[in-house]
């Protein structure tokens, strides 16, 4: 703490009693509640599958569409099974989007594959336990290329993509996914290679080809369009397939293009992915850049958050329990809300988890700075990739520092299921964050975004904690005047549940007034560490 903020506490543990400090309501558990009347973003929505509304939160359905269901005969296109679906989810209460899909073999048509004795080449699988196999087209085969580009032009003539109730349309490409996703791996290029005579100048030629019929389709709304690689490029091995194609993302987001990622559910993921403005600051922070034009502009940025449930235990482990999958969907929930997504598919099993953090999600994606209702930061910490690196909290316009006097100290470890990010032979998280009394960092310091909270006001402040020793703490504010502030003291008991603590705070100012240029601190008063795992600013009145 400053030594004007110093001073000042001491006067104020003199000037104001106890009863007129902001005191805090405790509930157990978390607390994902928002003011009344707020209301999902316009551009924004949780999607399904083929028109299948198991929830009334599901807004989008997706609309799966193949090349071959569309063009049976060589010149011959249909597209009215793409209007009578989509007509079919507006009657259902849904937007939707577009899936064209033209590389798997099923939707390959099956007269392209036979006049031009185009190879059918099986996949190889991602692990040795998937439950499923598919097979492709190589798209890059000059006659394939020629009438996929045929196809386009015809469905770019029709208009579909520019209807109001066509939310989105993804960029599909080559994967050993069942998506049509865009990534090859090192063993993928190998095959190809030698089977059907890849090179990097033909992956990229119809990969562009790609990105470019789908920008005629969607002529005027390219903002729906979704690249499909959060990566550099699409081959990371070898090196020149890497490098011939690590353009490819910007190819597509310079002319208007939005993003789809496909993989927030594998949770420590995304850390440094271009398409997404996301970086990893030096000292570990996973950081968002808020000037990223697919942001700003509010073009659509999705991710698919489903694979939860017993069907997925092969690739993720125990459902049950409290590090199963429960765990898994609220990080991975919470990631996609720091990436600022707007659209996001969920499976049933989704919804089965944490509702009201599904709830929460449903009203706050595809908010920004200056229509978001709240403000937070997830503590937290975890090591990803071969170097173990470390990767800290995660933040959607509040921000956690570890500055002079609060220098915190990442608990809470979570043992879980071995999962893809993991650095090998560590596969657990720190699931909180805590003071340090021992070596007098009595502190955990916020800084608020200034594009969201721009001049004093009320506000709710809610900390999440656990109850882990006997312990008293409190909030240190600015007030709206400059003077400094604080809370009523939370008396803590050490029964090791998890609460959360809310308070009313009459008037809270963004002065950088602490160390770091923070905004406000919890102080623990001891004998025992205050350890949190969330802490959210929520806007009241007419503020929201």
């Amino acid at each position: 703490m400053n030594s004007i903020h110093a001073f000042a506490f001491a006067a104020l543990a003199f000037s104001a009693s106890a009863a007129d400090l902001p005191r805090a309501e405790i509930r157990p558990g978390w607390d994902w509640s928002l003011p009344e009347g707020v209301e999902p973003a316009p551009y924004s929505g949780f999607v399904t599958w083929n028109g299948q509304r198991y929830d009334p939160m599901i807004t989008v359905s997706a609309v799966q569409i193949s090349w071959r269901q569309l063009c049976p005969a060589p010149d011959t296109y249909d597209f009215a099974p793409v209007v009578e679906a989509i007509e079919a989810n507006t009657a259902l209460g849904m937007r939707s989007g577009l899936h064209l899909k033209g590389v798997q073999d099923d939707y390959v048509p099956a007269w392209v594959v036979e006049k031009y004795n185009a190879p059918v080449l099986p996949v190889l699988p991602l692990q040795d336990n998937q439950p499923w196999r598919i097979s492709i087209v190589p798209p890059w085969h000059p006659d394939v290329l020629r009438e996929y580009g045929k196809f386009i032009d015809a469905f770019a003539a029709t208009g579909i993509a520019q209807r109001e109730e066509v939310v989105y349309g993804y960029i599909h490409g080559i994967s050993s996914s069942r998506g049509e996703e865009m990534f090859l791996r090192p063993q993928d290029v190998e095959y190809y290679e030698r089977d059907a005579g890849l090179t990097p100048e033909k992956l990229v030629q119809c990969v562009e080809a790609r990105i470019d019929g789908m920008l005629k389709v969607f002529k005027g709304v390219e903002y729906k369009l979704a690249w499909t690689n959060p990566g550099k490029g699409i081959v990371w091995k070898p090196d020149n397939y890497a490098q011939a194609t690590e353009h490819l993302w910007k190819y597509a987001m310079d002319r208007g293009a939005g993003w789809r990622g496909g993989g927030v559910d594998f949770m420590n993921v995304l850390y440094d992915a271009p398409a997404l403005g996301a970086t990893v600051s030096p000292d570990g922070y996973a950081l968002i850049d808020h000037t990223w034009p697919a942001l700003v502009e509010r073009r659509f940025r999705g991710d698919e958050n489903e694979e939860y449930g017993k069907g997925w235990e092969w690739r993720f482990g125990p459902y049950e329990g409290a590090n199963g999958h429960e765990y898994r969907h609220r990080i991975c929930t919470l990631r996609a809300l720091q990436l600022f997504e707007n659209f996001n598919y969920v499976s049933v099993e989704t919804l089965k988890l944490n509702p009201e953090l599904n709830r929460y999600a449903f009203l706050t994606q595809g908010k920004l700075w200056d229509d978001s209702p709240d403000a937070w930061a997830y503590l937290r910490e975890v090591a990803t990739g071969g170097n173990a690196r470390i990767v800290k909290n995660i933040e959607r316009l509040l921000i956690q520092r570890d500055v002079e006097g609060s220098q915190s100290v990442a608990a809470e470890k979570v043992e879980r299921f071995p999962i893809s990010p993991d650095p090998p032979d560590r596969h657990y998280d720190f699931d909180a964050r805590r003071t340090d009394l021992a070596n007098g960092q009595d502190g955990l310091a916020f800084q608020l975004d200034e594009k969201f909270w721009t001049r004093p006001a009320a506000a709710e402040l809610k900390v999440t904690y656990i109850d882990n020793a006997e312990a008293a703490w409190h909030v240190e504010y600015t007030g709206a005047s400059g003077q400094p502030a604080k809370t009523g003291s939370v008396k803590n008991t050490g029964d090791n549940e998890r609460k959360t603590a809310t308070f009313q705070i009459p008037a809270l100012s963004a002065a950088r007034a602490y160390p770091g240029g923070m905004d406000f601190r919890l102080a623990a008063e001891g004998p025992g560490d205050l350890t949190v795992q969330m802490v959210r600013i929520i806007k009241s009145g007419n503020d929201l």
